[in-house]
Protein backbone atom coordinates (compact mmCIF):
# COMPACT_ATOMS: atom_id res chain seq x y z
CA UNK A 1 0.00 0.00 0.00
CA UNK A 2 2.60 2.39 1.00
CA UNK A 3 4.30 1.61 -2.89
CA UNK A 4 1.26 1.76 -4.17
CA UNK A 5 0.39 5.85 -2.49
CA UNK A 6 3.69 6.79 -3.45
CA UNK A 7 2.91 5.58 -7.25
CA UNK A 8 -0.09 7.35 -7.38
CA UNK A 9 1.34 10.75 -6.15
CA UNK A 10 3.58 11.06 -8.87
CA UNK A 11 0.81 9.81 -10.78
CA UNK A 12 -0.95 13.07 -9.85
CA UNK A 13 1.84 15.07 -10.33
CA UNK A 14 2.20 14.29 -14.04
CA UNK A 15 -1.78 14.94 -14.55
CA UNK A 16 -1.46 18.35 -13.93
CA UNK A 17 1.99 18.58 -16.25
CA UNK A 18 0.27 16.75 -18.96
CA UNK A 19 -2.66 18.70 -18.45
CA UNK A 20 -0.69 22.44 -18.74
CA UNK A 21 2.02 21.21 -21.05
CA UNK A 22 0.37 18.88 -23.71
CA UNK A 23 -0.99 21.93 -25.75
CA UNK A 24 2.08 22.84 -26.46
CA UNK A 25 3.88 19.56 -26.73
CA UNK A 26 1.53 17.05 -27.02
CA UNK A 27 1.37 13.70 -24.89
CA UNK A 28 4.78 12.52 -24.28
CA UNK A 29 4.64 8.67 -23.73
CA UNK A 30 8.41 8.62 -22.31
CA UNK A 31 8.43 11.97 -19.82
CA UNK A 32 4.83 11.46 -18.53
CA UNK A 33 5.35 8.99 -15.78
CA UNK A 34 8.69 10.68 -14.71
CA UNK A 35 7.51 11.43 -11.68
CA UNK A 36 5.85 8.39 -10.98
CA UNK A 37 9.29 6.94 -11.15
CA UNK A 38 10.79 9.63 -9.04
CA UNK A 39 8.23 8.91 -6.23
CA UNK A 40 9.00 5.33 -6.38
CA UNK A 41 12.42 5.20 -6.41
CA UNK A 42 12.11 8.38 -3.24
CA UNK A 43 10.12 5.95 -1.56
CA UNK A 44 12.60 2.82 -1.97
CA UNK A 45 15.46 4.79 -0.68
CA UNK A 46 13.20 6.06 2.25
CA UNK A 47 11.92 2.39 3.19
CA UNK A 48 14.94 0.71 3.12
CA UNK A 49 17.55 3.18 4.20
CA UNK A 50 17.95 4.47 8.07
CA UNK A 51 17.27 6.12 9.93
CA UNK A 52 14.83 7.65 7.31
CA UNK A 53 13.05 3.86 7.25
CA UNK A 54 11.95 3.69 10.94
CA UNK A 55 9.95 7.19 10.61
CA UNK A 56 8.88 5.94 7.50
CA UNK A 57 6.63 3.42 9.28
CA UNK A 58 5.36 6.13 11.93
CA UNK A 59 3.91 8.10 8.74
CA UNK A 60 -0.44 7.33 7.62
CA UNK A 61 -0.96 6.38 3.99
CA UNK A 62 -2.29 10.05 3.97
CA UNK A 63 0.93 11.82 4.94
CA UNK A 64 3.30 9.43 3.07
CA UNK A 65 1.15 11.02 -0.15
CA UNK A 66 2.52 14.60 0.32
CA UNK A 67 6.57 13.82 1.56
CA UNK A 68 6.96 11.89 -1.40
CA UNK A 69 5.36 14.49 -3.64
CA UNK A 70 6.98 17.32 -1.78
CA UNK A 71 10.57 15.40 -2.18
CA UNK A 72 10.09 14.88 -5.77
CA UNK A 73 8.81 18.45 -6.61
CA UNK A 74 12.30 19.60 -4.98
CA UNK A 75 14.22 16.85 -6.68
CA UNK A 76 12.83 17.21 -10.01
CA UNK A 77 13.26 20.72 -10.33
CA UNK A 78 17.18 19.87 -9.31
CA UNK A 79 17.32 17.64 -11.83
CA UNK A 80 15.56 19.56 -14.65
CA UNK A 81 17.79 22.80 -13.69
CA UNK A 82 20.87 21.08 -13.07
CA UNK A 83 21.63 17.81 -14.45
CA UNK A 84 19.01 17.98 -17.95
CA UNK A 85 19.82 19.40 -21.02
CA UNK A 86 17.59 20.22 -23.61
CA UNK A 87 16.76 22.96 -26.00
CA UNK A 88 15.69 26.16 -24.15
CA UNK A 89 14.22 27.95 -27.40
CA UNK A 90 11.22 26.83 -26.84
CA UNK A 91 10.89 28.39 -23.13
CA UNK A 92 10.31 32.00 -21.80
CA UNK A 93 11.25 30.96 -18.79
CA UNK A 94 14.25 28.61 -19.40
CA UNK A 95 14.01 25.39 -17.37
CA UNK A 96 18.12 25.34 -16.81
CA UNK A 97 19.10 27.08 -14.06
CA UNK A 98 20.31 30.70 -14.97
CA UNK A 99 22.78 33.06 -12.46
CA UNK A 100 20.10 35.54 -11.32
CA UNK A 101 18.82 35.73 -15.06
CA UNK A 102 22.36 34.80 -16.87
CA UNK A 103 22.95 31.57 -19.04
CA UNK A 104 25.24 28.99 -17.41
CA UNK A 105 27.68 27.75 -19.71
CA UNK A 106 29.26 25.49 -18.11
CA UNK A 107 27.95 21.91 -17.47
CA UNK A 108 30.47 21.09 -14.71
CA UNK A 109 29.53 24.13 -12.67
CA UNK A 110 25.66 22.84 -13.42
CA UNK A 111 26.69 19.55 -11.87
CA UNK A 112 28.64 20.41 -9.37
CA UNK A 113 26.30 23.00 -7.68
CA UNK A 114 23.20 20.07 -8.93
CA UNK A 115 24.85 17.33 -6.42
CA UNK A 116 25.41 19.85 -3.60
CA UNK A 117 21.89 20.88 -3.05
CA UNK A 118 20.88 17.55 -3.72
CA UNK A 119 23.42 17.16 -0.34
CA UNK A 120 21.25 19.54 1.22
CA UNK A 121 17.48 18.36 0.35
CA UNK A 122 18.85 15.01 2.15
CA UNK A 123 20.10 16.96 4.83
CA UNK A 124 16.92 18.44 5.83
CA UNK A 125 15.10 15.38 5.59
CA UNK A 126 17.79 13.86 7.99
CA UNK A 127 16.09 16.87 10.66
CA UNK A 128 14.68 14.03 13.50
CA UNK A 129 12.91 16.84 15.96
CA UNK A 130 9.70 15.94 16.29
CA UNK A 131 6.97 18.15 16.09
CA UNK A 132 3.64 17.69 17.84
CA UNK A 133 2.69 21.33 18.86
CA UNK A 134 0.13 23.21 16.51
CA UNK A 135 2.63 26.77 16.27
CA UNK A 136 5.67 25.19 15.07
CA UNK A 137 3.87 23.62 12.81
CA UNK A 138 1.85 26.17 11.43
CA UNK A 139 5.61 28.43 11.76
CA UNK A 140 7.26 25.37 10.09
CA UNK A 141 4.20 25.60 7.15
CA UNK A 142 4.85 29.03 6.52
CA UNK A 143 8.64 28.93 6.38
CA UNK A 144 8.25 26.19 3.48
CA UNK A 145 5.40 27.74 1.64
CA UNK A 146 8.50 30.63 1.81
CA UNK A 147 11.12 28.12 0.75
CA UNK A 148 9.39 27.35 -2.39
CA UNK A 149 8.63 30.72 -3.06
CA UNK A 150 12.50 31.66 -2.93
CA UNK A 151 12.98 28.93 -5.63
CA UNK A 152 10.18 30.09 -7.90
CA UNK A 153 11.69 33.62 -7.89
CA UNK A 154 14.67 32.98 -8.54
CA UNK A 155 13.83 31.02 -11.13
CA UNK A 156 10.93 33.56 -12.49
CA UNK A 157 11.95 36.72 -11.46
CA UNK A 158 14.71 37.88 -13.96
CA UNK A 159 12.12 37.23 -16.71
CA UNK A 160 8.62 37.99 -15.00
CA UNK A 161 9.63 40.70 -12.32
CA UNK A 162 9.60 39.87 -8.99
CA UNK A 163 5.91 40.08 -7.72
CA UNK A 164 5.47 40.42 -3.51
CA UNK A 165 2.47 39.46 -3.06
CA UNK A 166 2.96 36.56 -5.19
CA UNK A 167 6.03 35.48 -3.08
CA UNK A 168 3.34 35.61 0.19
CA UNK A 169 1.78 33.30 -2.00
CA UNK A 170 2.81 29.79 -0.87
CA UNK A 171 3.86 30.96 2.74
CA UNK A 172 0.22 32.34 3.47
CA UNK A 173 -1.31 28.95 1.93
CA UNK A 174 0.19 26.91 3.97
CA UNK A 175 -0.12 28.39 7.52
CA UNK A 176 -4.03 28.27 6.46
CA UNK A 177 -3.56 24.67 5.58
CA UNK A 178 -1.52 23.78 8.62
CA UNK A 179 -4.34 21.83 10.20
CA UNK A 180 -4.35 19.09 8.15
CA UNK A 181 -1.08 18.04 9.22
CA UNK A 182 -1.62 18.80 12.63
CA UNK A 183 -4.72 16.71 13.05
CA UNK A 184 -3.16 14.00 11.79
CA UNK A 185 -0.40 13.69 13.74
CA UNK A 186 0.04 10.93 15.96
CA UNK A 187 1.24 12.01 19.08
CA UNK A 188 2.73 8.77 19.52
CA UNK A 189 4.77 8.64 16.65
CA UNK A 190 5.02 12.41 16.12
CA UNK A 191 6.10 13.92 12.91
CA UNK A 192 9.81 14.88 12.46
CA UNK A 193 10.85 18.21 11.66
CA UNK A 194 12.20 17.19 8.33
CA UNK A 195 9.73 15.29 6.84
CA UNK A 196 6.96 18.15 7.72
CA UNK A 197 9.07 20.38 5.32
CA UNK A 198 8.42 17.99 2.67
CA UNK A 199 5.21 17.17 3.55
CA UNK A 200 4.03 21.17 3.48
CA UNK A 201 6.09 21.32 0.12
CA UNK A 202 3.99 18.25 -1.47
CA UNK A 203 0.67 20.05 0.05
CA UNK A 204 1.77 23.78 -1.56
CA UNK A 205 2.20 22.19 -4.82
CA UNK A 206 -1.22 19.71 -4.40
CA UNK A 207 -3.36 22.81 -3.66
CA UNK A 208 -1.83 25.55 -5.60
CA UNK A 209 -1.25 23.54 -9.10
CA UNK A 210 -5.10 22.70 -8.64
CA UNK A 211 -6.28 26.28 -8.36
CA UNK A 212 -3.75 27.32 -11.01
CA UNK A 213 -4.05 24.48 -13.49
CA UNK A 214 -7.99 23.37 -13.51
CA UNK A 215 -9.81 26.46 -11.70
CA UNK A 216 -8.12 29.30 -13.21
CA UNK A 217 -6.94 26.80 -16.56
CA UNK A 218 -3.79 28.77 -16.95
CA UNK A 219 -1.61 28.32 -19.77
CA UNK A 220 2.01 27.10 -18.69
CA UNK A 221 3.54 30.43 -18.35
CA UNK A 222 7.13 28.70 -18.98
CA UNK A 223 6.77 28.42 -22.98
CA UNK A 224 7.02 31.58 -25.57
CA UNK A 225 3.79 33.14 -25.86
CA UNK A 226 4.22 32.93 -29.62
CA UNK A 227 4.41 28.96 -29.80
CA UNK A 228 1.19 27.60 -31.61
CA UNK A 229 -1.34 25.06 -29.07
CA UNK A 230 -2.12 21.51 -30.60
CA UNK A 231 -5.46 22.53 -30.23
CA UNK A 232 -6.28 18.16 -30.10
CA UNK A 233 -4.63 17.97 -26.82
CA UNK A 234 -6.21 21.38 -25.88
CA UNK A 235 -9.73 19.96 -26.76
CA UNK A 236 -8.79 16.66 -25.14
CA UNK A 237 -7.21 17.27 -21.82
CA UNK A 238 -9.75 17.37 -19.70
CA UNK A 239 -9.32 13.31 -18.97
CA UNK A 240 -6.58 14.42 -17.17
CA UNK A 241 -8.22 16.48 -14.73
CA UNK A 242 -11.17 13.94 -14.12
CA UNK A 243 -8.54 11.31 -13.26
CA UNK A 244 -6.96 13.78 -10.81
CA UNK A 245 -10.55 14.16 -9.12
CA UNK A 246 -10.23 10.45 -8.79
CA UNK A 247 -6.78 10.82 -6.85
CA UNK A 248 -8.33 13.70 -4.51
CA UNK A 249 -11.45 11.22 -3.53
CA UNK A 250 -9.54 8.58 -2.70
CA UNK A 251 -6.73 10.95 -0.80
CA UNK A 252 -9.71 12.41 1.29
CA UNK A 253 -10.36 8.58 2.01
CA UNK A 254 -7.41 8.63 3.47
CA UNK A 255 -7.38 10.85 5.48
CA UNK A 256 -10.42 10.15 6.78
CA UNK A 257 -8.68 6.43 7.87
CA UNK A 258 -5.91 8.63 9.24
CA UNK A 259 -8.56 10.32 12.02
CA UNK A 260 -10.62 7.43 13.07
CA UNK A 261 -7.11 5.15 13.34
CA UNK A 262 -6.46 8.46 15.68
CA UNK A 263 -9.44 8.39 17.47
CA UNK A 264 -9.19 5.29 18.03
CA UNK A 265 -6.15 5.02 19.49
CA UNK A 266 -7.53 7.76 21.81
CA UNK A 267 -10.01 5.89 22.78
CA UNK A 268 -8.35 3.04 24.03
CA UNK A 269 -5.98 4.79 25.99
CA UNK A 270 -8.80 6.14 27.73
Amino acid sequence: MQLAVSAVSGLYTSLWGTFKDSPYEGLKPKTFPRSIYFNVIIFLVLYFVPPFDARLQGLSLFQLFFLTMGLERFLAEIYKGFFRTEDQDKYFVPSRITFFGHHVGSDLLRYVTGVAIVGVVFAVLWIDVTIERFVPIALTAYATGLLVSLGGAYKDAPFEGFKPLKFQRSGFVLALLSPVFYYSNDPAAPISLGFLVYMNGGLERFVVEYYKTYIQRNMSGKFRPDIDRIQKHLDERERYHYAALVIIAGLIGLYIQALLVLAGADAATV
